[in-house]
């Protein structure tokens, strides 16, 4: 009863809260049914384990790269509108990445969707922290978060049903109405928040982003989404259950799901702790938490073990989500909040999407578990970077 009250609660936070979580929820139901199998499934395309490495190095870089000139087009014409326009392209990427019957195809579409994604981001963080107090921004991203692990774990659970009776294209086709579905919902009830627009001075802007906090700043989420893409945003996991664990893709589906509801459950509190300990605390012991907890996994055996590590490991992953939208909301600006955010997420985009090639090139060099132990080494230089942060 506590979890529907609270769901009831999150509907009406704020209207533009809510219509982006209620999309982001159905729009990663339908991605998430396919996502976890994604490293297998390029390998039945033909890719092998360092292509598909690359691919998600690709897949990484692409979701970042362009996070820069997002910030700056949302501070120039708002929130919305940067939003809207990346929506309707969706539906006709995930519909040509279904009928792609090569891997390089496949990763082509992929890769241009993420980066629409990447245009979109800093307007989908600006929005939120520009909706609510900001007294209440832990809780507004606590529960957008909760919307978007609920999203990840009914995709795979979805999907486990799925995957057995029907192919994967049709599963991108469900992908391509959703998305579609969803940009009509965002275009109509969407509400602009960025209304009173200044002509920034880009080049001063810049400057003032080369400061030690946003240096330190950079340089901590950088190593974070290093650690992201050689754990639970990398295809590592999935090929270690397949390889290591002997796992069918049911399974896998599964774990991911089981993950993922640990975290709503997690998600429900989640703004609460911060909003008590501090966004840059929580992001500090949170990726420390995932970093040691996804070394116990890949050395458990027992079924129920690896189960109960992998719940734990996936909430103190959304425990860095939502601290990390937390941070990025206190140390910004209305008038620059666009600019600033897509530079940083860039900047670590960029220097995170190392991560799936590097841990690619570890797997073939020593171990199926070595990405696992380079993501502990970049949990740790997070929390020291990030020692230095003053929020």
């Amino acid at each position: 009863m506590n979890f529907w009250i609270k769901l009831r609660q999150s509907l009406f936070i704020d209207q533009n809260v809510s219509v982006l979580s209620l999309t982001v929820l159905f729009i990663l139901i339908a991605f998430f049914s396919w996502y976890p199998i994604l490293p297998i499934y390029l390998q039945e395309l033909g890719a092998n384990d360092f292509q598909v490495g690359f691919s998600y190095s690709l897949l990484a870089l692409s979701s970042t790269l362009i996070q820069l000139l997002g910030g700056i087009l949302s501070d120039q014409f708002g929130r919305k509108l940067l939003i809207i326009i990346p929506s309707f392209f969706f539906p006709l990427l995930y519909f040509l990445a279904g009928n792609s019957s090569h891997w390089i195809t496949l990763i082509i579409f992929l890769t241009i969707a993420n980066s629409l994604s990447a245009l979109q981001l800093p307007s989908f963080y600006s929005m939120i922290a520009e909706s609510v107090p900001k007294i209440k921004r832990g809780r507004a991203y606590s529960e957008f978060e909760l919307f978007v692990v609920l999203g990840i774990t009914i995709g795979p659970a979805m999907g486990m049903i799925l995957i057995p009776r029907i192919s994967i294209k049709y599963l991108f086709y469900l992908n391509s109405l959703i998305t579609f579905l969803c940009a009509l919902i965002r275009i109509v009830w969407l509400k602009e928040t960025h209304y009173h627009r200044t002509k920034l001075n880009i080049f001063d802007s810049f400057k003032n982003l080369f400061n030690k906090k946003y240096l330190y700043v950079i340089f901590a989420l950088s190593s974070l989404f290093l650690l992201f893409n050689l754990t639970t945003n990398g295809p590592f996991i999935s090929l270690y259950a397949k390889e290591i664990l002997n796992l069918d893709k049911s399974k896998i589906n599964l774990l991911f799901a089981l993950g993922g509801f640990a975290a709503v459950i997690y998600s429900m509190w989640g703004g609460k702790i911060i909003d008590k300990w501090g966004s840059k605390n929580v992001l500090s012991y949170s990726g420390l938490g995932l970093g040691i907890f996804m070394i116990l996994w890949s050395l458990s055996s027992l079924w129920w073990i690896t189960i109960a590590l992998f719940t734990i490991l996936y909430i103190f992953f959304q425990s860095c989500y939502i601290a990390y939208g937390s941070l990025l909301a206190n140390i910004t600006h209305r008038e620059s909040r666009g600019l600033v955010i897509g530079f940083i997420g860039t900047c670590t985009g960029l220097v995170g999407s190392i991560g799936p090639s590097l841990g690619g090139y570890l797997k073939l060099q020593f171990s199926p578990s070595s990405p696992f132990w380079a993501g502990l080494t970049f949990a740790l230089i997070t929390s020291l970077l990030l020692i230095k942060v003053k929020e």
